[in-house]
Parts: structure tokens; C-alpha cells; sequence
């Protein structure tokens, strides 16, 4: 039983897919390789020199090691290791510079050709950046990189979110350095082993615009075999009509959006609200992640919540953690915007707050951490 235990496992191990940083960690190490053949010959040659004349000088180590270099690098700066200026001395350097001019030269030249064939830095720097990902959480995966993503990458940039690039065009590195991309992967994104080096396990969510429907519902349907709850780990992505995002939707995506009925959505709102330009401006940055001094933020109500059952005025979230709540969204849906401070907070509700986005993020911490006390204080 054991061994059919055993075999089964090496099976699996089998089927894996290896890890992107040990592929290019055995692509250096490849590159590496090549080095050994000129890296032997030229310490061969530095010892038998050095050896040469220490015999000859009696055992002078570094005017032996000196002489052997200056004679096999054709510099030249006459006999400075004691007996090399005599016959037998003579006749050593002779042999010594015959062989080790062509083991100096054809060294270098392997050398160098090996590091214009393969980039031995940049392979240094991805397998580098690859360690760093795996030290990620919560963050996001942006599958496709052109303007969109761009404008993307800089809001996040601004609400300090980290996220990764993956982008299967060699041509668009270019670009994510000009543009500052801390991190990228240059490989395709429908792959398992991509998706997991980008850190996908620890990843909040992931936004795939390839630009093609086909590739978007591949790397969806990948990301939905690691990640299969959508509670959990959110997908957008973008689709051309309302039947692709339907279909997008059905195969994993959270939500598909459409461009052009995103942006004709938008410009209604500055036409429906001409009157109270000022507010729905605000509110329209606000939902778009342009504003980073004011934020909204859901909060659902769980069971085990200390918010069960009392009234507004009495969490009186406004004194004590500077936010406020503008609306309560009840579990059947209905949107309740007329709160007072006598509006009492139930069961799956979800609490609308308005404020500074780091209160927020206080507020959403202590609320989630007292729920959390009083339900392992029932148990």
C-alpha cells in the first residue's frame, strides 16, 4: 500500500507544471554551463605558471602569480619574479606565453560571446523580481498591458495597490519600464505555472484585457481552476457587446465590462446631473478611483456583528472613527438612503460609508476584528 502511495505521488509530480523561477533559474544555470570549459583552461594555466616560477624563485607566490598573468595577457613588463631572467626561466615563459595567449584569448571570447547570446543579468533580475511576487498578497494581476492598462496601473499606483503585469508581447518590456512597472512577467498568461508565479494563491483579484475574446476566456477559465470562489478572488474583464460579457460572466469573470457602454454610461451622468455639476463630479471620481481623498466603502453586516440591533446614533461612527454612513443596502437588495440616527442596523446588511479612504480602512479593520471577538466569545 505504502509503495502504491508512493508511486502515485511521483505520478503527480509528474503532471506538474514547474514553477516559472525554476525554469529560468535552469536557464541560467544552462548559460552558466558554458562557462566552465574557458573557466578551466585559463585556472589551468594561472596555476601551472604560478607553480612554474615559484619553482623557479623558490617559492615567491606573488611575483610567481604576477609574472604568470602579465605573460598569458601579453602585457609585458619584463622579468619580476626572481629566475625568470634566466635561461630555464626564459624558456618557461616562452611555453608559458605560447599556451596561455590562446587559452587568455579563446577564454574572453567565449565569454563574451556567451553574454551577448543570453543576458545573464536580466535572467538575474526576472528570476529576482520572481522571488519578490512570491512575497506578494492582496494584490492584482493585470493580464494585457496597452493604454487602458496604463491608466489602470497609474491609479493603482496612486492608491498604493500592488499588482503584477503579465504580458505575452516581448515588445511591450519596453514600455513597462518606461512606465515605471515594479513588477511583470513576459510570458503567456493562459498558463498555470504564469498565473501561479504571478501569485495568483495570495492574489485579491485579477483584470484580464488581451484583447481578444478567445485568450480573455482562457486565462479566465485557467485563473478558475486555482481560484474557483468568486467571493474570494475577484475577475473583470472587457468584452466588445452585451452577449460576450454574458458569456465572460457565465465562464468566471465577476463582471465584463463593456468600453463603449462604460464610457456613454459616464458622460450621461454629466448630462442627467448638469444642475449639481460639483456633487455628481465627485461622486463619478469616487466610483471611477480617481479621488484618493475621499472614498466609499460596503461594509456587510455578519452574523456575530456588535452592530446587530442598535441604532445609528449609537455606534455613532462619525465621533468615534470619523466616517460616515450615507446608506444601508438590505439583504433583499432595497437601497435605504433616508438613514437617521435612528435607523437600527440588522443581520446582512451592508453599511454604505463615506470618508477618508485610511479611516476607512481603520474602520472596516476594528469592525471586522470586534465581530470576530464576539463570535469566538459564543463559541
Amino acid at each position: 500500500m505504502a509503495s502504491v502511495k508512493r508511486r502515485r505521488k511521483r505520478i503527480r509530480l509528474r503532471k506538474e507544471e514547474p514553477k516559472l523561477i525554476e525554469l529560468y533559474q535552469r536557464k541560467l544555470i544552462e548559460v552558466l554551463k558554458e562557462f566552465r570549459v574557458p573557466l578551466l583552461m585559463l585556472h589551468t594555466t594561472l596555476t601551472v605558471g604560478t607553480l612554474g616560477y615559484m619553482v623557479l624563485s623558490g617559492g615567491d607566490f606573488i611575483n610567481s602569480f604576477y609574472m604568470t598573468i602579465i605573460t598569458i595577457g601579453t602585457i609585458g613588463f619584463g622579468e619580476i619574479a626572481p629566475g625568470s631572467d634566466t635561461p630555464y626561466g626564459r624558456v618557461f615563459t616562452s611555453f608559458l606565453a605560447l599556451m596561455g595567449i590562446g587559452v587568455f584569448t579563446s577564454s574572453v571570447t567565449v565569454i563574451v560571446r556567451v553574454f551577448f547570446k543570453e543576458d545573464i543579468i536580466k535572467l538575474y533580475r526576472v528570476i529576482k523580481m520572481l522571488r519578490e511576487i512570491e512575497e506578494l498578497e492582496g494584490h492584482y494581476i493585470i493580464c494585457g498591458y496597452d493604454k487602458t492598462s496604463a491608466w489602470l496601473a497609474q491609479f493603482l499606483k496612486k492608491r498604493k495597490i500592488e499588482f503584477v503585469v503579465i504580458e505575452s508581447n516581448e515588445s511591450a518590456l519596453k514600455y513597462l519600464q518606461e512606465h515605471n512597472i515594479k513588477y511583470f512577467i513576459i510570458e503567456e498568461p493562459h498558463k498555470k505555472s504564469v498565473l501561479q508565479s504571478a501569485g495568483i494563491k495570495k492574489a485579491k483579484g485579477m483584470i484580464v484585457n488581451l484583447g481578444d475574446d478567445a485568450h480573455n476566456i482562457a486565462v479566465i477559465v485557467t485563473a478558475r481552476l486555482i481560484r474557483p470562489s468568486k467571493s474570494d478572488f475577484y475577475i473583470y474583464s472587457f468584452a466588445p457587446t452585451d452577449g460576450a460579457a454574458k458569456k465572460l460572466e457565465e465562464l468566471g469573470a465577476n463582471r465584463a465590462l463593456i468600453p463603449n457602454k462604460l464610457l456613454a454610461t459616464r458622460l450621461a451622468s454629466y448630462i442627467f446631473h448638469t444642475g449639481s455639476a460639483f456633487i455628481s463630479d465627485l461622486f463619478d471620481r469616487i466610483a471611477f478611483g480617481e479621488e484618493t481623498d475621499i472614498d466609499i466603502l460596503e461594509l456587510k453586516v455578519e452574523p456575530g456583528s456588535p452592530l446587530i440591533g442598535k441604532r445609528l446614533k449609537e455606534i455613532d461612527l462619525r465621533r468615534a472613527l470619523k466616517v460616515t454612513v450615507i446608506a444601508i443596502r438590505k439583504s433583499n437588495g432595497y437601497l435605504d438612503v433616508t438613514v437617521t440616527g435612528e435607523t437600527v442596523v440588522e443581520e446582512g446588511d451592508t453599511l454604505i460609508i463615506f470618508g477618508q479612504p485610511k479611516n476607512l480602512k481603520k474602520a472596516q479593520k476594528i469592525l471586522l476584528e470586534e465581530a470576530y471577538r464576539v463570535l469566538e466569545g459564543e463559541r
